[in-house]
């Protein structure tokens, strides 16, 4: 028995040290600084918040009316490049940020990447441009956040936009997710990551979102993939998943946006053809929110400011000129 307990220990030994015997496959070690060119929208800089650097674009005159932009899930700034400054000229000053954890932003494993987290640092950023009230635009996972804004500080937001919106989506608080707490089944996960990841796996990635496939141009999937080129950028991923239980809205939208006194206007926009947000949630969120406009373009996925600006900003200026 002992000898066997002996054994057992070794092998637990060998496993909790493997991973540290193999080292990190080495990424592009860049500054966020020089990628903001390529894999950023245009008149973007980075900034510290709160102690946490990110990358913040801007368009438009800060007088105007502010108009924030969210993206989703492996989104950054960069998405938005091709609408910020038509939505910009039909008068709003209009700003696009980097969450913790995703693009340009800095990353790793100790970060809060919970959605109401997201949502208290995308305050603290509208803080620090002195930007008191905002019309709040979230695509997909953003679509969570600028609601968790509208929950947390209704009095700051003037309209809610949800694109392909995925409201209310939690995930992790899995065996899995909860093993990465461990320090050697983390290094494990990080070394599988860096080792999988290239820069056409994730163009299929991609393109999967979009129905106008051609749409996803190397020079896009580079500009999206930028975010892999920074450190600890697979570590941030780990933690996104380890946060993601805690995502769900703690009230459903509907009591959200009908805050007492004055309801928030809201627009719901859909790709038809979103095959990652499927039509339905929109319909969904569509009934749960009947006072809202509600907007579907046809022939396009989850991505429709890429797949097609112009249909996008047009339907856009349409909403937001209600709102000036």
């Amino acid at each position: 028995m002992t000898r066997v307990v002996k054994r057992l220990l070794q092998v637990l030994l060998v496993v909790a040290l493997l991973p540290f015997l193999v080292d990190i496959p080495v990424s592009a070690e860049a500054r966020p600084e020089e990628l903001l060119t390529t894999a950023a929208a245009p008149n973007a800089t980075v900034v510290t918040v709160e102690g946490r650097r990110t990358v913040v674009a801007t368009a438009g005159r800060s007088s105007d009316p502010a108009l924030i932009l969210v993206h989703g899930f492996g989104g950054s700034t960069f998405g938005w490049r091709h609408v910020m400054e038509p939505l910009a000229a039909s008068g709003w000053y209009v700003v696009a940020l980097d969450l913790p954890g995703f693009g340009l932003a800095e990353k790793g494993w100790s970060g809060a990447y919970d959605h109401a987290s997201h949502a208290k640092f995308a305050l603290a950023v509208m803080d620090q441009m002195q930007i008191n009230q905002a019309v709040l635009v979230g695509h997909s996972m953003g679509g969570n956040v600028v609601s968790w804004i509208a929950a947390l500080a209704p009095e700051r937001v003037r309209g809610l936009a949800l694109i392909d919106a995925a409201i209310g989506a939690a995930f992790g608080d899995s065996p899995a997710t909860s093993a990465l707490q461990a320090p050697p089944l983390r290094r494990a996960a990080r070394i599988l990551i860096r080792s999988a990841f290239t820069e056409a796996t994730f163009g299929e990635l991609l393109s999967s979102a979009f129905a106008i496939k051609s749409a996803a141009t190397p020079e896009m999937i580079r500009g999206y993939a930028a975010a892999s080129r920074l450190p600890e950028w697979d570590a941030a991923l780990l933690g996104v998943l380890r946060d993601g239980s805690k995502n769900a809205l703690t009230q459903p939208i509907a009591e959200i946006v009908s805050r007492a006194g004055a309801p928030i206007p809201t627009l719901i926009l859909w790709g038809a053809d979103d095959s990652w947000v499927p039509l339905s949630a929109g319909e969904s969120l569509r009934d749960a929110l009947p006072a809202a406009t509600y907007v579907v373009l046809p022939g396009l996925g989850h991505v429709p400011f890429e797949e097609n600006p112009e249909a996008f900003t047009q339907a856009m200026q349409e909403w937001l000129a209600a709102l000036k």
